[in-house]
């Protein structure tokens, strides 16, 4: 029948679902760094119509994690006050700021684990992965760039440093 929508479990129609936007909390988006992780964070929740299946589900889903484990809180709150937040940010807006970051992360992980299966058997995680995940965001990219190559002279310099003392120590049982 012309105009009727046929219900398909997989994708449901989008002219037949309302978005409504998902209400932060008030104790989130108190601060201006928590109002921004929002608007990023704060997905529109879309319900689909009757006889369809759900939408996929919100892209900050947090994956398995223990609960009550936040990776990053102290840092991120640090960092949170370096950007003109409160010195002690609350608790919930270092949580969705940790929930955050922590997507990003796996995500970007697991971009890295398919791109070293696409070049073949036995690729190894390269930092050139990293580097071509971030290409098309020119700050992370060039930051990327920046702390390879400080990490380049730190090894540099240790490994100058670690080939003095073995001549120290092998000058010093020559002349014994």
């Amino acid at each position: 029948v012309a105009g009727m929508a046929v219900p398909h479990a997989a994708a449901p129609l989008v002219q037949h679902q309302a978005a409504q936007p998902v209400p932060a909390p008030a104790a989130v988006a108190s601060t201006p760094v928590a109002a921004a992780a929002v608007g990023v964070a704060g997905a529109v929740r879309v319900a689909p119509a009757p006889g369809f299946a759900a939408a996929a589900p919100a892209p900050f889903v947090r994956e398995k994690r223990l609960p009550g484990k936040k990776a990053f809180s102290e840092q991120l709150a640090n960092m949170m006050y370096g950007f003109g937040d409160n010195e002690n940010p609350l608790k919930e807006t270092v949580d969705v700021m940790d929930d955050i970051v922590c997507d990003f992360v796996s995500n970007l992980a697991k971009n890295m684990v398919s791109l070293s299966q696409r070049r073949g058997k036995g690729a190894k995680l390269s930092t050139e992965d990293v580097l071509f995940l971030v290409r098309k965001h020119p700050k992370m990219y060039f930051r990327a760039k920046e702390l390879l190559k400080k990490d380049k002279e730190i090894k540099d310099s240790q490994k100058a440093h670690d080939d003095k003392e073995l001549a120290v120590k092998a000058g010093s049982k020559l002349a014994e």
